[in-house]
């Protein structure tokens, strides 16, 4: 199996038109993997569990904090009343957003949880409350109640301020804390308020489903000034806000269940119970064409081709025989002769946001630019070219299936790519991605319906291809010995292209070579703990548009084990130690492969002296009805050399087919279930007599 692995800051009411268009400066390939809490739009963000702790003492307001009396009820509550088996459940979990001043958005939270299980009691033992930059994190408090009613207080000097993960000259913060006397049957409650300079109510999530049971949540909300917000409703009946005494608007939901994570489940979007806030200004009606003809008018004074943009794109595609030849070479010029900011590493915030362009002319003038300018200079060389271009910005598949009608906000689409028209059909080229090849997408960019904007703030819908199983492949191969001892080792190699290659190159793009060495042993020995990995090399790594490879040498103790005079030994190698991907019997959401992806094993073992196999029988081919899955083992023995051989072609996601709904799940666990079983087939080999 493959690893599977901008926000976009918009102001008030009377400075919208200004923020319905993306900065070209912006980083909109922020990685958030240090941040789960932290996500595209900024989701409101709520502590979570870690267990790392460092650096110094921050101070917190004690005298701000005012705690709400804890009822008999609550204290003497001893199980779950939401979810039967819950380890921990939310008493009350509120979330107050305040709006008025004109400068920032304070956003309050104040959560009471009660500890029913071991479990809970870890969970909710230590805490991290993530921020970035912009962000101020005020008033930290927490306490717990015990069973018996004493009460222990957080300290201010328990709170600490530490850095979880550095990119570059880039930070990552958390304010972080333990929390004291916590034990099973307690009372956790904590607060703490957010306050986000240059933010509005417009584009924050309001989440109604977390990840323990919820006996009740509420969300208030204080618009600014006079303003109007309204509130879409995704996943759950459409709620009201009523006003209270205080200016705010309140909703609340009672017992809502747990929102719980299964294998390859849809994005978030499509499943949590959420709702999103905008100011009512004008309606979405209009908001479409809006963003086409602001983008439109951006698009065409940007990539207008001056002199020197002609000259170059002249010098360029000199004696190129085919288009594929001119925009190859206009797409490695860009993507490597231009120094791209986004993904330097060695700049700061500070410094990237100081390099502006307001056209492709200067952004090749100086040789730099964010990645943004780097697609409009592509789009600007292609145009001097003699080719039709346009702006294409669409959604992000790890977040939801848009359609413009189910997500009628112009935050909800990004800038992503440019799109030339060749002959009657329309290209997709990213230069401004570093670790994407020449037509080459991200996976969460396929199948996306996307906004094409021409010059002219003209634009159509097009769903973007999703490319084949074929085009994401894993070629892996392994010449290896086995002892008598059951101790298998050799040589290895692992080739990823497509999908496959660039999920990797898209995680380690800004680590060093040792750290992408210690990712992958760490990766092979999270399924194989025994391995030792020695003499790994890694290639192409920068070359998007050759294979990913890593070749090393490995040794695996006790690989095979004993079994009396016999040995038994699993030939396929690249799924030893795997497990089964669906293991539950049941499944609540539909089940969503991010693409489709194909691998092809070819692995000869050298037998121990003397040692025979009772039989080679290979598992019989397993392919579904339409052919969206298909696994094919083959094995052979020569006995002159005693070498076994071990051949295995396996691909899923034929048709384009990635989504699958809940109906269909007893299908396809049945299907993996079997790929796993013949994965996991195991052979005899007799001792010498």
């Amino acid at each position: 199996m493959p690893t599977i692995l901008s926000f976009l800051c918009v102001s008030r009411s009377f400075t919208i038109v200004a923020n319905l268009i993306v900065s070209p400066n912006i980083n909109f390939e922020v990685d958030m993997k240090y941040f789960p809490l932290l996500k595209a739009r900024h989701c409101l963000a709520f502590a979570v569990v870690y267990f790392i702790f460092a650096s110094h003492a921050v101070a917190s307001n004690p005298s701000k904090v005012e705690w709400r009396p804890v009822t008999p009820g609550e204290l003497t509550l001893s199980k779950p009343k939401v979810e039967p088996g819950a380890d921990a459940e939310a008493i009350f979990w509120e979330t107050r957003l305040d709006d008025k001043n004109s400068s920032r958005l304070s956003i309050e939270h104040y959560v009471r949880v009660k500890i029913f299980t071991e479990r809970g009691r870890e969970q909710f033992s230590k805490m991290d409350i993530p921020f970035t930059k912009g962000k101020r994190i005020a008033d930290v408090a927490a306490r717990v109640i015990k069973p018996d009613g004493s009460i222990v207080e957080l300290q201010s000097g328990d709170i600490f301020e530490r850095e979880v993960a550095r990119r570059g000259k880039s930070r990552y913060m958390a304010k972080s804390f333990a929390i004291p006397g916590i034990e099973i049957g307690a009372i956790v409650e904590y607060q703490y308020t957010e306050h986000i300079r240059d933010d509005s109510l417009t584009g924050e999530r309001l989440i109604f489903q977390r990840d323990i049971p919820l006996q009740k949540v509420s969300y208030y909300v204080r618009p600014y000034g006079r303003s109007t917000v309204k509130f879409n409703w995704y996943n759950l009946p459409e709620g009201r806000f009523a006003d209270d005494k205080k200016g705010f608007q309140v909703a609340t939901l009672y017992n809502v269940p747990a929102y719980k994570e299964e294998p390859y489940m849809p994005p978030d979007d499509e499943v949590r119970q959420w709702a999103y806030i905008t100011y009512n200004t004008w309606g979405n009606l209009l908001v479409w064409p809006f963003v086409s003809g602001t983008w439109g008018t951006v698009f065409k004074d940007m990539v207008k081709p001056n002199k020197e943009i002609r000259e170059k794109a002249e010098q360029l595609i000199a004696g190129a025989a085919s288009d594929d030849e001119k925009l190859r070479r206009l797409y490695d010029y860009t993507q490597k002769q231009i120094r791209n900011i986004t993904f330097d590493s060695s700049m700061t915030d500070d410094e990237r946001d100081k390099v502006k362009a307001k056209s492709a002319s200067e952004v090749m003038k100086r040789g730099m630019g964010n990645a943004v300018m780097v697609e409009m200079l592509f789009a600007s060389l292609a145009k001097a070219a003699g080719y039709e271009v346009n702006f294409v910005m669409s959604a992000d598949r790890r977040e939801n299936f848009f359609s413009p009608d189910k997500y009628p906000f112009r935050s909800f689409i990004e800038p992503t790519c440019v799109a030339v028209k060749v002959r009657n059909d329309w290209r997709f080229f990213n230069p401004g991605i570093p670790y994407l090849g020449f037509e080459q997408m991200a996976w969460y960019k396929e199948g996306v319906n996307s906004m094409m904007i021409g010059e002219n703030g003209s634009y159509i819908w097009k769903t973007t291809g999703k490319a084949g199983y074929s085009a994401s492949a894993a070629n892996r191969t392994a010449r290896l010995r086995l002892s008598e001892d059951g101790t298998l080792s050799g040589k290895v190699t692992i080739a990823y292209t497509g999908h496959q290659a660039t999920g990797r190159r898209r995680e380690e793009f800004r680590d060093s070579q040792v750290k992408r060495e210690e990712n992958f042993k760490e990766e092979f020995k999270s399924r194989v703990s025994t391995a030792e990995i020695t003499q790994l090399s890694i290639t192409n790594f920068d070359d998007p548009m050759k294979p990913l490879t890593y070749t090393f040498d490995v040794r695996i103790p006790g690989y095979a084990q004993r079994a009396g005079s016999r040995l038994i030994l699993q030939p396929g190698f690249f799924e030893y130690g795997s497990t089964p991907v669906f293991s539950s019997a049941t499944r609540t959401y539909s089940v969503h492969f991010p693409y489709p992806w194909a691998e092809k094993d070819d692995v000869e073992i050298q037998l121990p002296k003397g040692f025979e196999l009772d039989n080679a029988d290979a598992p019989a081919d397993l392919t579904d009805p339409q052919n969206i899955g298909s696994l094919k083992i083959n094995m052979g023995v020569d006995r002159e050399a005693n070498t076994l051989s071990f051949s295995r072609t396996f691909h899923f996601g034929g048709g384009g087919a990635t989504l699958f709904p809940v109906q269909s799940y007893p299908a396809v666990k049945m299907l993996f279930d079997g790929f796993h079983k013949a994965d996991t087939h195991a052979l005899a080999l007799r001792a010498p007599r």
